[in-house]
């Protein structure tokens, strides 16, 4: 379980930097960050992932633990940057967005994949701290149904820059979740109250008119600005996860089912510690109530060419990412679909 703990250092380094260094000292977290992902693709063998582990318990608590403690750097982050000055303000909103976007977001989504009630709604408050609560219902039952299809907001198509696909996905993931809670409170013959977005929208609102209320509109403006950076931390992992990797129609004019050459991985064990094995991310759709540390590398998914962190960097340069990534989309498309 020890070798997980990265993501509460990585957290920890926030205040700590800021206190030690100054306004722009959280800056050096994510240089760290990166440094670390993307070094660690070159230092470390990659190879399968850690075998799976007994007291999944154990496991699972610590994404429990890791959530108030980010939700408590939010609020301390809201409080330091409005007495600070712009340098301040602005590298405390980065450092607490990468944050929220990357490990925030994960222990979100290992929750709401979980089997326990309480487990799931710990993960929508997560998600409540980076406005994004509606990805709990967009995900499990949009994406985890139709990735690799064109009905699936969140699979990034051939050709498509990050920055096209975040307007696309953003609304796209927000009206699946609308459509799918309107179609579950009909055929449930509930009121149209029932509605989980709607619910979503009330809350934010709350906590919007409460922050405003404490810090007024540069508490605002920074929790917003925060969650912005932490949707498109998100998103980008959702860009490289799937980018054209398009599950074919066969003679019946159904998609072929979801297998291991659907997903973008990274297999890299060093790396995978710090972000809970998503690079597994095959086996994830696989099994996506299975705890992280369970998760496999599997030799039959495609490897992205600089892990997540080196191959998130190259999605923000369009020109340098489709030359580095349409040829391997290409060629595996080319394959002939399985037997």
């Amino acid at each position: 379980m020890f070798v997980y703990l990265g993501p509460l250092l990585v957290l920890a380094s926030v205040p700590a930097f800021f206190g030690l260094l100054g306004p722009a000292g959280p800056l050096l977290t994510i240089a760290l960050l990166l440094l670390f992902l993307i070094g660690s693709e070159w230092i470390t063998q990659r190879g399968p992932a850690p075998a799976p582990r007994p007291m999944i318990a154990m496991y699972r608590a610590l994404p429990v633990i890791y959530i108030p403690l980010q939700l408590a750097a939010t609020v301390w982050g809201i409080d330091a940057a409005s007495r600070a000055p712009l340098i301040g303000y602005l590298s405390l909103l980065l450092a607490i967005g990468v944050t929220t976007g990357v490990f925030g977001v994960l222990c979100a989504h290992e929750l709401v994949h979980g089997k326990s009630r309480a487990g799931r709604a710990w993960g929508g408050v997560m998600l409540t701290g980076m406005c994004y609560r509606h990805f709990r219902v967009a995900h499990i039952h949009g994406h985890h149904r139709y990735a690799g299809t064109e009905r699936d907001s969140a699979t990034a198509r051939l050709g498509e820059s990050f920055y096209a696909f975040l307007v696309r996905t953003v609304a796209g993931q927000f009206m699946e979740a609308w459509r799918h809670e309107r179609a579950r409170t009909k055929a449930q013959h509930r009121s149209a109250l029932g509605n989980r977005v709607y619910g979503d929208i009330a809350v934010m609102a709350a906590i919007f008119a409460a922050i405003f209320a404490a810090w007024g509109w540069r508490g605002d403006l920074f929790f917003a600005g925060q969650s912005a950076v932490g949707v498109i931390v998100l998103e980008l992992f959702n860009y490289i996860a799937h980018y054209g990797l398009a599950r074919r129609i066969g003679a019946r004019g159904l998609a072929e089912p979801f297998d291991d050459r659907h997903s973008w991985n990274s297999s890299n064990v060093l790396a995978n510690t710090l972000i809970f094995n998503m690079g597994r991310h095959s086996d994830h759709h696989r099994r996506p109530t299975a705890s992280y540390q369970q998760l496999h590398y599997k030799s039959a998914a495609p490897e992205l060419p600089a892990g997540y962190a080196g191959s998130i960097l190259l999605a923000l340069v369009p020109p340098l990412w489709r030359r580095v990534m349409d040829p391997a989309v290409r060629a595996i498309r080319a394959e002939p679909l399985p037997v």
